[in-house]
């Protein structure tokens, strides 16, 4: 059985997506599964035995991004398509490239080109989102979600070696809008654990790298050991470099569904976010959430009210628990 995915454009949702994978790998063991994604998403799933992935071009031109995606994926015949991501147009393209049997959720009208399709629900969070689909499709079958693991191998990219507790922070930038925490706030929590004895790691996009910059003038001054690593990696790197932190502070973006795959321990600082966060918090049993902002009415103040000495009491207590060490 041949098997063929379109994954969510961005890499936290994609993801989301490895439960309801796992669930189609568990019921056609045999199956070969083919991914669609964008480059940035493939390394999520490293060493999970896929036959093939079909990446995305970033040709701004849509209709030319199409003819290129279809072409790709006539080159084989394959049983059962699964749409992850809702647009008509990918409902159209795996229709027009002769799929046996189409499935996904009914958006922009799309279910006429499906076999199987469900509405959607937006109160449901994004991992039971794409398994939902996949159990309904076989009946449902499956009663408990697998658990969302990542690949990955000791980060070569960390250069001071010491004992020292490593931590991350990846903290946002301008781009992230209100998910980041502002940097005013952002150099009173590096000033209240300038002394606390860490080894520093700051992680990002080359958006993030404009604020990181400042954070390390301000630590290296104050004699803290800390590496710069923002807008530096690729997203294997970038998962093996939060796969071996010990701790990592973190707003909601990918970082925060990345430590919690990689099974790192995490303090996540929520503001206002591109979705509900109680549709997309990580589902492990381990991790710490900070929200103080239910009585801000603007967006930009929700993470405002979380206090730099909290998320130093947050992380001292973490480091205590994982190193046994008591700052």
């Amino acid at each position: 059985m041949n098997i063929i995915i379109k994954l969510p454009n961005f890499i936290g949702d994609s993801i989301m997506t490895i439960p309801a994978i796992e669930i189609l790998k568990k019921e056609y063991p045999n199956a070969n599964i083919t991914i669609i994604c964008k480059a940035s998403s493939k390394d999520i799933f490293r060493n999970r035995g896929i036959k093939k992935f079909i990446i995305e071009d970033n040709s701004k031109n849509r209709i030319k991004r199409a003819i290129n995606l279809l072409s790709k994926i006539r080159e084989d015949r394959y049983d059962l398509g699964v749409l992850f991501h809702n647009t008509f147009l990918d409902a159209l393209i795996f229709k027009l490239s002769n799929i046996d049997t189409i499935i996904g959720y009914d958006k922009e009208n799309r279910k006429i080109l499906l076999d199987f399709w469900l509405k959607i629900d937006r109160s449901r969070h994004y991992v039971n989102h794409y398994a939902n689909l996949i159990n309904k499709f076989l009946k449902d079958k499956y009663t408990n979600l697998p658990t969302i693991e990542i690949y990955h191998k000791k980060s070569n990219l960390i250069k001071i070696k010491s004992d020292k507790p490593i931590i991350g922070f990846s903290l946002g930038g301008e781009n992230k809008g209100a998910r980041s925490y502002p940097k005013e706030l952002a150099l009173e929590l590096f000033k209240d654990i300038k002394d606390d004895n860490y080894h520093i790691i700051l992680i990002g996009d080359n958006h993030d790298n404009i604020n990181n910059l400042i954070y390390q003038r301000f630590l290296a001054k104050n004699g803290v050991e800390v590496e710069n690593l923002s807008g530096k990696t690729d997203i294997s790197e970038f998962i093996d470099l939060i796969g071996s932190l010990d701790l990592l502070v973190t707003i909601d973006s990918s970082a925060m569904h990345i430590a919690s795959a990689t099974e790192t321990n995490f303090i996540v600082l929520v503001g206002k976010g591109t979705s509900p966060f109680d549709t997309v918090y990580p589902k492990g049993n381990f991790g710490n959430i900070i929200f103080s902002g239910d009585n801000k009415i603007k967006d930009e103040d929700i993470i405002k009210e979380i206090n730099p000495k909290e998320i130093r009491d947050k992380i001292k207590k973490n480091i205590f628990l994982i190193k046994g060490i008591n700052i």
